[in-house]
């Protein structure tokens, strides 16, 4: 599933996801928020299902895997939730390739912006930690805007950016990503080694969906600048 309505021209700027599409943490937040569940003594859910709310708000998260959660409960299961994350923080990596394709991005003149479901905190720390201040234009989390599949933080970035949708691209490795993408006007390239399977992406129609890490890079420097 190739086709693209961009045949020859290029993006002026890409808009990535974080969890899952740069960064290889799907296992290390599927494993902590069923680490949160078991420690309250919550239903645990499946590995398949913790995987399909990355990418949302952590509210609208809870509210799908953990229904039963009362309010009261919402505080202790983020503690428990960031307690278990940030125990693995240090095994959290790029996968590989990622910072080297941002810098050849970055070198040859497309825009790169993040929109993420991570608090502003979560993706600062992660971008200092990694050494990438400066790579991206502008950013975008759930803290300045609403969450994923609504469109606000592409809108929010566009407009920051001067950007039009049709020269703009949206990565993202779950249909999330992708339903934001099309709400927003934008062609969307959706990642199928992250948090959703192939099959599950190609329901949400994106323009191109690749299976590969590599195969996601030389599609975007096929298509940039």
């Amino acid at each position: 599933m190739m086709q693209t309505h961009h045949s020859l021209s290029a993006y002026r700027a890409v808009i990535f996801d974080w969890d899952g599409t740069l960064l290889d943490s799907t296992h290390h937040i599927v494993s902590a928020l069923i680490g949160a569940c078991r420690d309250l003594g919550l239903p645990e859910p499946s590995r398949e299902a913790a995987g399909w709310v990355i990418g949302l708000s952590l509210q609208a998260a809870l509210e799908q895997l953990v229904p039963g959660l009362k309010p009261e409960q919402i505080d202790p299961f983020v503690d428990r939730y960031r307690a278990h994350f940030m125990q693995r923080q240090g095994e959290i990596h790029f996968f590989d390739g990622q910072v080297g394709l941002l810098r050849a991005l970055h070198a040859n003149g497309t825009i790169l912006g993040v929109a993420t479901g991570k608090s502003r905190r979560g993706l600062d720390q992660s971008i200092e930690q990694l050494g990438l201040q400066g790579l991206f234009q502008a950013t975008r989390t759930v803290d300045e805007a609403h969450g994923k599949p609504d469109p606000d933080m592409l809108n929010q970035l566009l407009s920051e950016l001067d950007l039009t949708p049709d020269a703009t691209l949206m990565v993202g490795d779950t249909t999330h990503d992708v339903l934001m993408a099309r709400a927003a006007g934008l062609d969307s390239l959706a990642v199928a080694y992250g948090a959703h399977r192939a099959d599950l992406l190609e329901s949400a129609r994106p323009t191109a969906l690749v299976k590969t890490v590599p195969d996601m890079q030389a599609w975007i420097k096929a298509r940039t600048a």
